[in-house]
């Protein structure tokens, strides 16, 4: 019974692990959404500034940016694509922990009732047992 509380705590603890990598994947996925929507924006801002009209000078410039920040948004993009499928993974293994810990408790819960049956019924017999020797004495 012992060894069944320690497994229970035991995938509890790994369940409790496992959500804490969950959620800090879906937080890293989350900065890369905001860090790329900065990025777009300043596209947007470069490319406004661009159809406004302006000197060579600053047309050029705001075209080396556009240039500058495209990679950037790539490079996000792929690592938002590689964060959404590690978060994809620790959801799953997170979803069989999850199955794992509640069918382990299940299991301590139900012996731990039937260990309370056997007991309550051990104790009512002598209790019987004793009234029964009394009544016949």
């Amino acid at each position: 019974m012992k060894q069944l509380l320690k497994l229970c705590q035991q995938e509890e603890k790994k369940l409790g692990q496992l959500g804490l990598q969950r959620n800090n994947a879906q937080t890293r996925i989350n900065d890369i959404e905001q860090q790329k929507q900065l990025l777009s924006q300043m596209v947007s801002d470069y490319t406004q500034f661009s159809v406004k009209g302006g000197t060579a000078m600053m047309l050029q410039n705001s075209a080396q940016m556009i240039q500058v920040i495209e990679p950037m948004q790539k490079q996000l993009l792929r690592k938002q694509l590689l964060l959404q499928q590690e978060h994809q993974r620790m959801d799953n293994l997170w979803r069989r922990q999850l199955g794992r810990q509640q069918g382990i408790h299940w299991l301590y819960q139900e012996r731990k009732q039937q260990l309370q049956y056997q007991q309550d019924r051990q104790e009512q017999k002598q209790l019987d047992d004793l009234a029964g020797r009394y009544a016949t004495t």
